[in-house]
């Protein structure tokens, strides 16, 4: 997994990746109510090093919501340019586009148990629950794309229409397989008698849930052709 989504060449990149670094952890745990002198403080940066950067704090909040988008489409691009050769075949392999979508989830299992992207889980949960205009940024950049990428994927399998709202439901109930292990993190680490979520522990996670959507595929697929009999 790539911390960064882009190299830092100078010092005044890498001043700036850290001000954003520190402006995540605290905009993920107190929004905007974060104070310009704690996040400088946190990056070990003068204070009007965001001002100079950035402008202002809104603007430094933006940037963040942007670092976030460009991470996660970093850190997805090979699994979606992969999908798209596949998915461009005129008859794609179902055992292909059914390992895409055990790729991409186990993919987001490794992101989602990762120490190190506990910030960013924080502050897209406060937009996810209090949206302002960076939900919109980092809806558009890579939300709805992956959100819309996974249902064609889950479509293209079952049989069903991607646009349909039901296969729309369907998918998001299937990313919720994942989410729980970020959104409950600490039940299931204190349930499972973890301390945190080392390589066994995420192996045994992304075990659970790949059987876990198999159980989803195969009963949307059955679903999908019992409806194809009954006409």
């Amino acid at each position: 997994m790539n911390a960064t989504p882009t190299p830092v060449t100078s010092r005044g990149e890498q001043a700036k990746n850290t001000l954003i670094t520190a402006a995540i952890a605290q905009f993920g745990e107190y929004g905007l109510h974060a104070t310009t002198r704690d996040i400088a403080a946190l990056a070990g940066q003068n204070i009007a090093a965001i001002t100079y950067y950035f402008g202002s704090k809104e603007e430094l909040y933006m940037a963040s919501a942007q670092w976030i988008a460009d991470f996660i489409t970093h850190n997805f691009q090979p699994h979606v340019k992969r999908a798209k050769a596949i998915l461009s075949q005129e008859n794609p392999d179902k055992p292909q586009i059914r390992e895409l979508i055990h790729t991409a989830c186990e993919h987001m299992i490794i992101l989602l148990t990762a120490d190190e992207t506990l910030n960013l889980s924080k502050f897209i949960s406060r937009e996810q629950l209090s949206p302002t205009p960076a939900y919109q940024l980092i809806h558009q950049q890579v939300i709805a794309p992956m959100h819309t990428h996974l249902t064609t994927l889950v479509g293209r399998y079952t049989g069903r229409s991607p646009d349909d709202t039901a296969t729309i439901l369907h998918t998001h109930a299937l990313l919720g397989q994942v989410l729980a292990f970020r959104l409950g993190r600490e039940t299931i680490l204190l349930r499972a008698g973890w301390t945190t979520f080392d390589q066994e522990s995420v192996k045994q996670i992304s075990d659970v849930v790949r059987s876990h959507i198999d159980f989803i595929l195969q009963g949307l697929s059955s679903q999908r052709g019992n409806a194809s009999n009954e006409k």
